[in-house]
Protein backbone atom coordinates (compact mmCIF):
# COMPACT_ATOMS: atom_id res chain seq x y z
CA UNK A 1 0.00 0.00 0.00
CA UNK A 2 1.03 3.12 -0.99
CA UNK A 3 0.34 6.70 0.27
CA UNK A 4 -2.36 7.20 -2.16
CA UNK A 5 -3.99 4.19 -1.42
CA UNK A 6 -3.60 5.01 2.08
CA UNK A 7 -5.17 8.53 1.82
CA UNK A 8 -7.73 7.00 -0.57
CA UNK A 9 -8.64 4.40 1.75
CA UNK A 10 -8.55 6.79 4.60
CA UNK A 11 -11.14 9.14 3.22
CA UNK A 12 -13.83 6.00 2.47
CA UNK A 13 -13.86 5.16 6.01
CA UNK A 14 -14.52 8.42 7.18
CA UNK A 15 -17.81 9.21 5.06
CA UNK A 16 -19.81 8.87 8.36
CA UNK A 17 -18.15 12.28 9.77
CA UNK A 18 -18.58 16.16 8.74
CA UNK A 19 -17.20 17.73 5.92
CA UNK A 20 -15.13 19.66 7.78
CA UNK A 21 -13.96 17.20 10.16
CA UNK A 22 -13.27 14.80 7.52
CA UNK A 23 -10.78 17.69 5.66
CA UNK A 24 -9.08 18.55 8.73
CA UNK A 25 -8.49 14.80 9.65
CA UNK A 26 -7.17 14.31 5.97
CA UNK A 27 -5.59 17.36 5.27
CA UNK A 28 -3.12 16.50 8.86
CA UNK A 29 -2.06 13.38 7.89
CA UNK A 30 -1.34 14.70 3.83
CA UNK A 31 0.89 17.17 6.09
CA UNK A 32 2.26 14.13 8.36
CA UNK A 33 3.14 12.51 5.35
CA UNK A 34 4.76 15.63 2.88
CA UNK A 35 6.70 16.34 6.43
CA UNK A 36 8.13 12.62 6.46
CA UNK A 37 9.06 13.17 3.16
CA UNK A 38 8.48 10.46 -0.37
CA UNK A 39 11.30 8.74 1.10
CA UNK A 40 10.00 7.85 4.81
CA UNK A 41 6.68 7.18 2.95
CA UNK A 42 7.00 3.35 4.01
CA UNK A 43 8.01 4.11 7.60
CA UNK A 44 5.12 6.50 7.78
CA UNK A 45 2.20 4.02 6.77
CA UNK A 46 4.09 1.26 8.78
CA UNK A 47 3.70 3.44 12.13
CA UNK A 48 -0.05 4.56 10.96
CA UNK A 49 -0.27 0.80 11.01
CA UNK A 50 -4.09 0.98 8.89
CA UNK A 51 -6.60 3.38 7.20
CA UNK A 52 -9.30 1.48 9.38
CA UNK A 53 -7.06 1.80 12.55
CA UNK A 54 -6.66 5.85 12.12
CA UNK A 55 -10.28 6.45 10.89
CA UNK A 56 -10.92 4.39 14.32
CA UNK A 57 -8.73 6.74 16.06
CA UNK A 58 -10.26 9.66 14.56
CA UNK A 59 -13.80 8.97 15.49
CA UNK A 60 -13.11 7.90 18.89
CA UNK A 61 -11.28 11.43 19.45
CA UNK A 62 -14.46 13.79 17.88
CA UNK A 63 -16.29 11.98 20.38
CA UNK A 64 -14.42 12.94 23.25
CA UNK A 65 -13.89 16.98 23.69
CA UNK A 66 -10.65 15.84 26.22
CA UNK A 67 -8.72 14.66 22.50
CA UNK A 68 -6.76 16.73 20.29
CA UNK A 69 -4.33 16.09 17.41
CA UNK A 70 -1.05 15.04 17.94
CA UNK A 71 2.13 13.16 15.78
CA UNK A 72 -0.05 9.96 16.28
CA UNK A 73 -3.35 11.25 15.58
CA UNK A 74 -5.46 11.91 18.15
CA UNK A 75 -4.92 11.27 21.34
CA UNK A 76 -6.84 12.41 24.82
CA UNK A 77 -5.12 14.63 26.12
CA UNK A 78 -6.07 13.71 30.41
CA UNK A 79 -4.06 11.00 29.32
CA UNK A 80 -1.45 12.83 28.55
CA UNK A 81 -1.59 14.89 31.80
CA UNK A 82 -1.99 11.99 33.79
CA UNK A 83 1.50 10.87 32.59
CA UNK A 84 2.87 14.29 33.05
CA UNK A 85 2.40 13.62 36.66
CA UNK A 86 3.35 10.15 36.98
CA UNK A 87 7.02 11.37 35.14
CA UNK A 88 6.98 14.26 37.98
CA UNK A 89 6.38 11.90 40.66
CA UNK A 90 8.84 9.55 39.44
CA UNK A 91 10.99 12.28 39.39
CA UNK A 92 10.99 13.12 42.82
CA UNK A 93 11.17 9.53 43.70
CA UNK A 94 14.62 8.55 42.05
CA UNK A 95 15.72 12.42 43.04
CA UNK A 96 14.63 11.57 46.77
CA UNK A 97 16.53 7.81 46.47
CA UNK A 98 19.39 9.10 44.70
CA UNK A 99 19.66 11.38 48.05
CA UNK A 100 19.48 9.00 50.24
CA UNK A 101 22.15 6.80 48.48
CA UNK A 102 24.18 10.03 48.69
CA UNK A 103 23.69 10.17 52.52
CA UNK A 104 24.07 6.71 52.92
CA UNK A 105 27.80 7.04 50.86
CA UNK A 106 28.59 9.93 52.93
CA UNK A 107 28.11 8.00 56.27
CA UNK A 108 30.04 5.25 55.24
CA UNK A 109 32.99 7.27 54.38
CA UNK A 110 33.17 9.49 56.91
CA UNK A 111 32.76 6.18 59.32
CA UNK A 112 35.75 4.64 57.39
CA UNK A 113 37.97 7.50 57.17
CA UNK A 114 37.24 7.73 61.30
CA UNK A 115 38.35 3.80 61.89
CA UNK A 116 41.61 4.89 59.46
CA UNK A 117 42.13 7.79 61.76
CA UNK A 118 41.72 5.46 65.09
CA UNK A 119 43.59 2.78 64.12
CA UNK A 120 46.99 5.03 62.64
CA UNK A 121 46.41 6.82 66.10
CA UNK A 122 46.43 3.18 68.28
CA UNK A 123 49.56 2.04 66.21
CA UNK A 124 51.27 5.21 66.77
CA UNK A 125 50.79 4.74 70.59
CA UNK A 126 51.68 0.87 70.22
CA UNK A 127 54.74 1.68 68.10
CA UNK A 128 56.10 4.90 70.16
CA UNK A 129 57.84 3.13 72.98
CA UNK A 130 60.31 1.35 70.23
CA UNK A 131 60.07 4.12 67.33
CA UNK A 132 61.21 7.04 69.48
CA UNK A 133 64.56 5.36 71.04
CA UNK A 134 65.44 4.27 67.92
CA UNK A 135 64.82 7.36 66.16
CA UNK A 136 66.96 9.27 68.95
CA UNK A 137 69.60 6.88 69.01
CA UNK A 138 69.80 7.35 65.05
CA UNK A 139 69.46 10.94 65.37
CA UNK A 140 72.29 10.87 68.27
CA UNK A 141 74.67 9.31 65.84
CA UNK A 142 74.57 11.47 63.14
CA UNK A 143 74.81 14.30 65.44
CA UNK A 144 78.43 13.00 66.54
CA UNK A 145 79.30 11.90 63.02
CA UNK A 146 78.96 16.03 61.88
CA UNK A 147 80.44 16.69 65.26
CA UNK A 148 83.48 14.60 64.64
CA UNK A 149 83.84 15.59 60.82
CA UNK A 150 83.32 18.63 62.28
CA UNK A 151 86.52 17.91 64.74
CA UNK A 152 88.56 16.50 62.27
CA UNK A 153 88.32 19.21 60.37
CA UNK A 154 89.32 21.68 63.03
CA UNK A 155 92.30 19.16 64.15
CA UNK A 156 93.73 19.22 60.07
CA UNK A 157 93.20 22.96 60.05
CA UNK A 158 94.88 23.21 63.72
CA UNK A 159 97.58 20.60 61.88
CA UNK A 160 98.33 22.57 59.14
CA UNK A 161 98.63 25.69 61.09
CA UNK A 162 100.94 24.43 63.63
CA UNK A 163 103.33 22.28 60.55
CA UNK A 164 103.36 25.59 58.98
CA UNK A 165 104.61 27.98 61.88
CA UNK A 166 107.09 25.18 63.03
CA UNK A 167 108.44 25.27 59.58
CA UNK A 168 109.23 28.90 59.88
CA UNK A 169 110.69 28.76 63.04
CA UNK A 170 112.80 25.71 62.32
CA UNK A 171 114.00 27.56 59.39
CA UNK A 172 114.53 30.75 61.19
CA UNK A 173 116.61 28.71 63.75
CA UNK A 174 118.46 27.23 60.90
CA UNK A 175 119.20 30.52 59.26
CA UNK A 176 120.65 31.86 62.32
CA UNK A 177 122.68 28.65 62.78
CA UNK A 178 124.32 28.69 59.63
CA UNK A 179 126.92 31.40 60.83
CA UNK A 180 128.08 29.87 63.84
CA UNK A 181 127.62 26.29 62.23
CA UNK A 182 127.23 25.90 59.00
CA UNK A 183 126.16 22.61 58.43
CA UNK A 184 123.69 22.21 61.44
CA UNK A 185 122.23 25.80 59.90
CA UNK A 186 121.84 24.50 56.75
CA UNK A 187 120.19 21.22 57.65
CA UNK A 188 117.85 22.99 60.11
CA UNK A 189 116.53 24.80 57.28
CA UNK A 190 116.45 21.71 55.27
CA UNK A 191 113.94 20.41 57.85
CA UNK A 192 111.93 23.70 58.52
CA UNK A 193 111.75 23.48 54.81
CA UNK A 194 110.01 20.11 54.65
CA UNK A 195 108.01 20.85 57.83
CA UNK A 196 106.95 24.32 55.77
CA UNK A 197 105.83 22.04 52.77
CA UNK A 198 103.78 19.25 55.01
CA UNK A 199 102.02 22.12 56.49
CA UNK A 200 101.03 23.34 53.04
CA UNK A 201 100.03 20.21 51.59
CA UNK A 202 97.88 19.91 54.71
CA UNK A 203 96.31 23.48 54.44
CA UNK A 204 95.79 22.16 50.85
CA UNK A 205 93.99 19.20 51.88
CA UNK A 206 91.98 21.15 54.29
CA UNK A 207 90.30 23.35 52.31
CA UNK A 208 89.87 20.59 49.28
CA UNK A 209 87.76 19.24 52.15
CA UNK A 210 85.96 21.96 53.06
CA UNK A 211 84.74 22.84 49.47
CA UNK A 212 84.12 19.18 48.47
CA UNK A 213 83.90 16.56 51.51
CA UNK A 214 82.59 17.48 54.02
CA UNK A 215 79.40 19.58 52.17
CA UNK A 216 78.92 16.37 49.90
CA UNK A 217 78.73 14.75 53.42
CA UNK A 218 76.44 16.52 55.48
CA UNK A 219 74.48 16.60 52.02
CA UNK A 220 73.70 12.96 52.24
CA UNK A 221 73.32 13.01 56.33
CA UNK A 222 70.29 15.45 55.49
CA UNK A 223 69.14 13.64 53.00
CA UNK A 224 69.32 10.38 55.11
CA UNK A 225 67.14 11.97 57.83
CA UNK A 226 64.89 13.88 55.48
CA UNK A 227 64.02 10.68 53.51
CA UNK A 228 61.03 9.58 55.27
CA UNK A 229 59.50 12.84 55.22
CA UNK A 230 59.85 12.63 51.96
CA UNK A 231 58.22 9.42 51.39
CA UNK A 232 55.44 10.18 53.35
CA UNK A 233 54.53 13.21 51.50
CA UNK A 234 54.75 11.50 48.08
CA UNK A 235 52.04 9.32 49.26
CA UNK A 236 49.67 11.67 49.71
Amino acid sequence: MNRKEFMERLEKLLWNISDSEREEALQYYNDYFDDAGEENEARVIEELVSPEQVAQKIKAGLSDSASEYSERGYEDTRFQNSQEVISREQVNIDQEHKGQVDRRNQSASYGTNFWKILAIALLCIVVAPVIIPICAAVFAVLVAIVIGLIGAAIGIVAAGFSLLVVGIVVIGVGIAQIFAVPSVGIAMAGVGCLIFAIGVLFSIFTVWCCVKIIPGLIRGIVGLISYPFRKAGAKK
